[in-house]
């Protein structure tokens, strides 16, 4: 179904290849798991794959793709996208109608499909049916990614190019989406799945494992991956913190916050140098939550206290000295021509000129001194999270809010920042983390807090 011959492509104005004479054979029915390092060259073979590259991307490709033994060099990527369902890991960049009920329409029309019928099912659908009629910009991250795999699936594709699929969902929704894909790969539906979720791609039936842009291993089994930059399935990520709290100082406090149809009376104390874990399902709020604490959304009900001042007679400018915060989909907050000036940018905002000294060890402590002077958009997404997460914490912040900051990162990554998190709780560090995946930071937490039904409960 799909054969790669001597492929290799580096980006215009690299002199590194992305991808150094990978040759591969995937046959119909396969349920392959694409597994590596941060910018290993997974994605660029998955956009390879569905022909961006090098149709709309394009730079030096060399070797041959057959799809269903056609030359995909000779094929523009409308031709393919019958044949290929793909769900990249930018996912936004797929969703630019203003409804849900839109895209999936879209999808189905742009094909000659009547939608009617599958949109009727959908309105049936318990679990989806009150995401129809929504608007795009109003969705969680992970309603966002829920909601475009339903519109790709919607097609029935031959071929599926998934990758991070399961970057913004919760367990539930994980869960739900492999028994989908299980059930898929019955019907000889052949997947391509790209992820750092090891106890996800557990259930692929061959693994294939890229560093440094080349097949470094192709099995059916995921044993001793860790060696190749791999998380091992079932890593335990320390033991459960139980050390004692000691009584602190308030230095958050949410008194009876409201927000529309999402957020209700909601009351939250977090001290000084906690670390707080906040879970929920996806479109639970807990985005919504710290939005209100750095002043991305206006309080409606209810009012917010920051060391004991309320937060309306803190400035723009006092929330982003004080709390450094990383949005969930690092393009959210990358917009400057290099790396350095990403982290430039954020010193200057906050009136710190000459921190030259405090811009190279975020650099070193990221593993982004060689991409200095590069653009962030030209990184992988697991990158240009480290780049977001460098410009966020260059400024040394007393409070620090991460959404969802393993999800994008590899396994050496991970176990890098965890360390690096305990050493600023060590420092005194407020931390604050939103996240699906509680195990990653047993070690660390101080409290979880679960919101559901609107309101937070502590667990």
């Amino acid at each position: 179904m799909i054969r790669i011959e001597n492929l290799s492509f580096s980006f215009p104005e690299s002199e590194k290849f992305a991808l150094k004479n990978i040759s591969l054979d995937i046959a119909k029915g396969e349920f392959v798991a694409l597994l590596g390092p941060n910018g290993s060259g997974k994605t660029t073979l998955a956009l390879c794959l569905c022909v961006i590259i090098p149709h709309f991307f394009h730079g030096n490709f060399q070797g041959k793709i057959f799809i269903n033994n056609k030359d995909t060099a000779d094929c523009q990527i409308h031709e393919l996208a019958k044949e290929t369902g793909v769900l990249l890991q930018d996912y936004e960049s797929q969703l630019f109608l203003p409804t849900i009920e839109e895209e999936i329409r879209f999808q189905l029309e742009n094909f000659g499909f009547p939608a009617d019928e599958k949109i009727a099912e959908l309105e049936q659908d318990a679990h989806f049916s009150h995401l129809l009629k929504k608007k795009v910009f109003s969705l969680s991250e992970g309603e966002k990614q829920k909601a475009l795999m339903v519109a790709i699936l919607s097609v029935d594709s031959d071929i599926l190019i998934l990758d991070e699929p399961t970057s913004q969902l919760d367990k539930k929704e994980r869960e739900q989406l492999l028994e989908t894909l299980k059930e898929l790969n019955k019907q000889g539906k052949t997947i391509i799945l790209i992820t750092h979720d090891t106890c996800f791609a557990k259930h692929c039936s061959r693994f294939i494992t890229l560093n440094s842009g080349k097949i470094v291993r192709d099995e059916e089994s995921l044993e001793t991956i860790d060696s190749l930059g791999v998380e091992p399935i079932d890593y335990k990520w320390g033991t459960k913190n139980n050390r004692e709290r000691r009584i602190q100082n308030t230095k958050i406090s949410i008194k009876d916050l409201s927000y529309e149809d999402v957020l209700n009376k909601v009351n939250l104390d977090i001290k000084n140098n906690e670390f707080v874990l906040i879970c929920g399902a996806n479109g639970s709020g807990k985005t919504t939550l710290v939005k209100h604490i750095i002043k991305l959304l206006k309080i409606q009900k209810g009012e917010i206290e920051i060391d004991g001042k309320a937060l309306k007679k803190y400035s723009q400018r006092d929330i982003a000295s004080r709390i450094g915060f990383v949005f969930q989909n690092p393009n959210h907050q990358i917009f400057r021509n290099s790396i350095e000036e990403e982290l430039e940018f954020t010193l200057k905002l906050l009136g710190k000129e000459n921190k030259e000294k405090e811009i190279n060890e975020m650099l070193s402590f990221f593993d982004l001194e060689k991409y200095r002077n590069k653009s962030p958009q030209a990184l992988s997404t697991g990158e240009k999270y480290r780049v977001a997460m460098a410009s966020s914490l260059v400024s040394n912040p007393d409070i620090i809010i991460l959404d969802e900051p393993l999800t994008h990162l590899d396994f050496k990554a991970k176990q890098h920042f965890i360390k690096y998190l305990a050493e600023l709780k060590e420092k005194g560090k407020t931390i604050i983390v939103i996240s699906h995946h509680p195990d990653y930071y047993q070690s660390l937490v101080d409290r979880i807090f679960i919101i559901k039904n609107k309101e937070v409960i502590e667990q």
